[in-house]
């Protein structure tokens, strides 16, 4: 059975994710930086961002190429530590974008969460695209690292 800190840590994940999902559909640049750690690094698309002035600017600059983007996270794979924790997250990424290209992606954070005393916020973040194109997943499917069952994750 679920510990209290368990449940409160996964509650405050669960939270983080949903203000990070509604920062991104509404283009709020500074409710999405405070979803990271000052410290925070990113990383997705090939690109390696370190810290929260640089993980919002290059934001910026990917959501310009949308007209709007809707994350839907799935449950988390949460393992709690002393006010950290990490998890696995599906997600799934539903887009319109401006040049009409592919209108869903697939994909699978590995994350690490601190908690900062009034939230829980991304300390390390890595994003697998695990499918990309159509909704009728007739798209492209990729192959990614396995890291074995959870709790096991990638190297910061």
């Amino acid at each position: 059975m679920p510990t209290i800190d368990q449940l409160l840590a996964e509650m405050a994940i669960r939270q983080l994710h949903v203000k990070y999902a509604d920062a991104v559909w509404r283009k709020d640049f500074v409710a999405f930086g405070n979803c990271f750690a000052e410290d925070c690094e990113w990383r997705i698309g090939g690109m390696i961002m370190r810290g929260r002035d640089e993980i919002v600017r290059t934001f910026e600059g990917i959501v310009s190429h949308f007209n709007r983007i809707l994350l839907t996270f799935r449950t988390p794979i949460i393992e709690l530590g002393q006010g950290t924790a990490s998890a696995r997250t599906y997600v799934n990424e539903m887009t319109a974008r401006k040049d009409g290209g592919p209108s869903t992606a697939l994909g699978l954070y590995f994350e690490r969460f601190v908690d900062q005393g009034d939230q829980w916020r991304f300390k390390w973040r890595l994003w697998q695209t695990l499918y990309r194109g159509n909704a009728d997943l007739s798209g492209v499917f990729f192959d990614n690292t396995d890291f074995g069952t959870p709790p096991k994750m990638p190297d910061w």
